[in-house]
């Protein structure tokens, strides 16, 4: 995965106060690392281990030094550093780019910038931004809810009940992530985030009521923008010839990019309160995270019971 500089530029010019200076030529560059550099070695002409593919930063410390370098040895150094082919390079704090820098930027066609932002605050940001925009993603069809501080994705067939069932869930005080379609990025090896689709955030589709805004009904904080999802809810309608676990002896797990998670399948039938169900498993999640089991405690006092009647 990677993004241009063009599209960082488009997408958090205004969050990164970034000015464009020099090397407009460049913005088609490509960043494909989601990593930084502070340039403070190679300015000194240490370039053995300089990652050339990262965003080169400027912080104070940078520009005092080279302001302390003479005109020639100024020229040579920026031209080693921008001859490496960097993607760009930005100056934080405000401070000036000299005018080597911009000469050497506009010779090689790299964008400079400036940000008033501070260097370790913009090494931050940018890092974020990176990691979330060349993430692996994926797109499911479900219903991400947290429960309980639980990220719970509801998935099934369309008219299963996974709209009705969220519904039910932000009725009794928990928060909408996304509906009908959850965008989902793997920010790392165990980890994913849900999100919804920017048009479709806080609507909720139930069959025979229609569309239903929840931040309109319940207020802004019965929804969530993300959330890490941490359970996978898979509900299906209820068949009399399954077999379906009773007492929680076999785990389950449902995988998406990799990653795999927790799962559960609920069946579906009249007078069942699925929303319940799903409080009770978000519960659940959480205590054996703490490393309590249920099953584990009533075997403990089944092998009591009958080491006393022994």
């Amino acid at each position: 995965m990677s993004v241009s500089v063009r599209e960082l530029l488009k997408d958090k010019s205004k969050e990164l106060e970034l000015e464009l200076l020099a090397g407009e030529a460049g913005l088609e560059r490509k960043l494909t690392v989601a990593d930084v550099n502070r340039c403070g070695l190679a300015l000194s002409g240490y370039f053995d281990y300089f990652v050339s593919e990262r965003i080169q930063v400027l912080g104070n410390a940078e520009v005092r030094y080279l302001k302390n370098l003479g005109a020639k040895e100024k020229e040579a150094v920026l031209e080693k550093l921008f001859s490496r082919n960097i993607p760009m390079l930005v100056v934080c704090r405000g401070l000036p780019a000299t005018r080597e820098i911009i000469k050497a930027a506009k010779r090689h066609k790299v964008p400079v910038f400036k940000t008033r932002m501070s260097t370790t605050k913009f090494i931050g940001e940018i890092i974020n931004y990176l990691e979330e925009t060349m993430a692996p993603k994926a797109r499911v069809h479900g219903v991400l809810v947290d429960v309980y501080g639980v990220g719970v994705l509801l998935m099934g067939k369309s008219g299963v009940g996974k709209s009705e069932c969220a519904l039910d869930l932000v009725k009794r005080g928990h928060r909408l992530v996304a509906d009908d379609l959850v965008e989902l990025i793997k920010a790392s090896d165990k980890h994913l985030f849900g999100f919804p689709q920017p048009l479709l955030r806080f609507y909720l589709e139930v069959r025979g009521l229609g569309i239903v805004n929840i931040k309109e009904l319940f207020g802004v904080g019965a929804t969530r923008d993300r959330k890490r999802v941490e359970l996978v809810v898979k509900m299906e309608e209820w068949d009399e010839k399954k077999s379906y676990e009773r007492v929680g002896l076999i785990e389950q797990f449902h995988e998406i990019l990799e990653v795999k998670l927790p799962a559960l399948t609920i069946p579906v039938k009249p007078g069942r309160n699925i929303a319940i169900i799903v409080e009770v498993a978000a519960m659940q999640g959480r205590l054996k995270k703490m490393g309590y089991s249920s099953l584990d405690e009533l075997e403990k006092n089944i092998q009591i019971k009958m080491d006393k009647e022994k």
